[in-house]
């Protein structure tokens, strides 16, 4: 499946564009500069078959996403639980959680993993916003951002309204630019 993702990302590529795409990411990113609508597309194609595999075979395919460096290729990895995530559990949410520190190197990623994936996980199982605090002091930014991204779709709902309110006042001395955005973001939808 690997192959073929990574055949028809590259048929799809433009990658003249990718400066145009970079002025969006503060850091570099390394993509084929494929449009957002055949990413999701492709999840959308081997959705099914993904969540019929086994765990590790799952784990096995988006470790290669992820490793590729491609940006598309991670959001792919995503995307590809996202069509599945009613059928997530504890053991997948541990699994982003160590995709936020050590595949997550974009907000894009980070925002998408959070919205689309982790936060209506959070939801279902509300009793795992207990550990958010703790990712407060990650040292990694996208982590830190994700601690206050993941309760957003929570709260347009009315739950974890104090539990972001902590988040937000733990954060508040950040210095990463990300995780001030973040903070911005939430006062916003706290505003609602």
């Amino acid at each position: 499946m690997h192959a073929a993702i990574r055949a028809e990302l590259v048929s799809h590529a433009e990658p003249e564009k990718l400066p145009t795409m970079q002025r969006f990411f503060k850091d570099p990113i390394d993509a084929y500069c494929t449009y957002t609508v055949h990413v999701r597309n492709l999840a959308k194609k081997h959705g099914a078959e993904f969540a019929a595999w086994p765990d590790k075979d799952r784990t096995a395919l988006t470790r290669a996403l992820w490793a590729s460096g491609k940006f598309e290729e991670g959001s792919v990895a995503i995307l590809l639980y996202a069509r599945m995530r009613r059928k997530c559990d504890y053991c997948e949410w541990k699994l982003f959680v160590k995709w936020l520190e050590k595949d997550i190197h974009n907000w894009a990623h980070c925002d998408t993993l959070c919205a689309e994936v982790m936060g209506p996980l959070l939801i279902a199982h509300p009793e795992w916003v207990a550990e958010l605090p703790s990712w407060t002091a990650a040292p990694q930014k996208f982590k830190r951002r994700a601690a206050i991204v993941v309760t957003l779709k929570g709260l347009a709902k009315g739950l974890f309204r104090n539990e972001a309110l902590q988040l937000m006042a733990t954060l508040s001395a950040d210095k990463e630019d990300m995780v001030k955005k973040a903070i911005v973001w939430l006062k916003k939808d706290l505003a609602k």
